[in-house]
């Protein structure tokens, strides 16, 4: 065998051997825990609190200096909670909660049934998976209210100026009743036993699919 196969063949052995080493090393290390893969799992935000709150009826969400650019999210659940990032503030005053944000970003609050929301402040407002015999949202000026997937027997909705209200065609809703400011934008497509609507120059009006055939009524 000429000398260069001798030492092709040779090299060839101690790459096997050194690869086998290496085998057996991770594998040790891999039952002892040891990785060099690093973890991806997100991490919980360490800001991140969810409280248990009293029970309550109604909600009012305050002024605050959070500039906008938020969303209160309310959804249904067995009890009453909030989901925050140390940017608010809460308290109680009989049946209702008043909850204000110092700091912008979304907060959720969940409640197995709420009647009453008072939004003033400069929140977007998301009302998602609700069952709730009555439900009256009363909004401030140049807010953006979504109801998406409730069954609300009694929904009524009163907007200030530059509103929008959106009911999207998942809602089974019983009576409706909407009041609507100047410049508003309206996007209705629910169905609903009766409904009145009373609006006031808008900018925007979409009434379609089965709420348009539930329509009897629009001043």
């Amino acid at each position: 065998m000429k000398t260069s196969s001798k030492l092709l063949l040779g090299f060839s052995g101690v790459m096997v051997l050194f690869m086998l080493f290496s085998a057996i090393i991770l594998k040790a290390n891999y039952n002892k825990g040891i990785t060099n893969i690093k973890n991806h799992e997100p991490q919980q935000d360490p800001d991140y609190a969810k409280v248990t709150l009293p029970a309550f009826k109604a909600l009012v969400l305050k002024n605050t200096t959070a500039n906008g650019g938020v969303t209160i999210y309310v959804r249904e659940s067995p009890e009453y909670s909030l989901e925050f990032y140390k940017n608010a503030t809460y308290d109680m005053s009989g049946d209702t909660l008043y909850v204000a944000i110092n700091k912008a970003r979304d907060i959720t609050l969940y409640a197995p049934v709420i009647g009453y929301i008072d939004n003033k402040s400069d929140y977007s407002l998301t009302i998602s998976d609700v069952k709730s015999p009555k439900l009256e949202i009363n909004a401030g000026k140049s807010l953006r209210t979504f109801v998406i997937n409730t069954k609300i027997n009694s929904f009524a909705f009163t907007g200030g100026e530059n509103n929008t209200l959106e009911v999207n065609e998942d809602n089974i809703l019983d009576s409706v009743k909407v009041t609507m400011a100047k410049h508003g934008s309206l996007y209705f497509y629910a169905p609903y036993q009766s409904g009145e609507f009373s609006v006031d120059s808008l900018d925007n009006l979409n009434i379609t699919g089965r709420s348009l055939q539930s329509l009897k009524r629009i001043n």
